[in-house]
């Protein structure tokens, strides 16, 4: 047996030993937010799908348990974890200060940088001086729109959207000269027939500049759950499952 069939026979193993006092009821019950393609979002037949929920859907899989998935609006998807709603988020969540204080977060799911984007061709430097005078739109209760905040209010009028799809039609009705988002989720709007006209403007933000890490979220002090999810995470990555989730989004690795 290899040394990777070895280490994959362990953690599996190890995740089925432990007591599943951690899941209420049939089903773990996790939240996503449904409005973030190619993440989440909600397709022609009315079902959450995307890359969140494939992971999510593949982590219940390899901890043996069901898994039901819901959708929940983006400012209120902590409240309703910590009102035990739910028992997980795996809605692309970055960890800030504020929401460590509100949950705990497992290792790493993938990672991305942040960019704006913009018409074509208009803007190389995107600088604070540069941008001087420009309507910019994040989504709201994202890392993006904080950095916006910090950086470039003091020059530039910050237009709150109410999520990433609304940030892309605001661009697109041109009563926005640029939106900062999530580089990854830029791709499927650019790719549309609404984004034709858009790319990305000046260089990705550094990684240190806005969270490049996506976590998953679960209560704040449920170790046991944590540790079962990191673990799963650990399978599918070893397994091949992750890789073919990956590779059904995105071109290249994102892990």
């Amino acid at each position: 047996m290899s040394a990777m069939k070895m280490l994959l026979n362990v953690l599996l193993g190890l995740m089925l030993a432990v007591p599943c006092s951690a899941y209420a009821g049939d089903a773990l019950r996790i939240a996503t937010e449904g409005a973030y393609p190619p993440f989440n979002y909600v397709d022609d037949q009315g079902k959450l799908a995307g890359f969140d929920v494939d992971i999510a859907s593949a982590l219940c899989r390899a901890m043996n348990v069901e898994c039901e998935i819901v959708a929940v609006e983006w400012d209120s998807i902590l409240d309703g974890l910590e009102n035990g709603d739910y028992s997980a988020i795996v809605a692309s969540m970055a960890k800030t200060e504020e929401r460590d204080k509100r949950a705990d977060f497992t290792d790493r799911y993938y990672r991305s940088r942040s960019a704006f984007i913009a018409k074509a061709g208009l803007y190389d430097d995107v600088s604070p001086q540069a941008l001087k005078g420009k309507c910019l739109s994040a989504a709201d209760g994202t890392v993006q729109l904080d950095y916006l905040r910090k950086n470039y209010s003091s020059s530039s009028e910050v237009i709150i959207a109410k999520d990433t799809p609304d940030s892309y039609r605001l661009l697109a009705e041109g009563k926005i000269d640029l939106i900062l988002s999530d580089a990854l989720n830029c791709l499927d709007f650019l790719d549309s027939e609404q984004g034709i006209d858009f790319d990305f403007a000046g260089e990705a933000l550094p990684g240190e500049a806005t969270s490049s890490t996506a976590y998953i979220a679960v209560r704040e002090g449920d170790n046991e759950l944590r540790k079962r999810i990191n673990e799963a995470i650990q399978v599918i990555r070893l397994d091949g499952t992750y890789e073919r989730i990956n590779h059904k989004y995105f071109p290249f690795s994102i892990y």
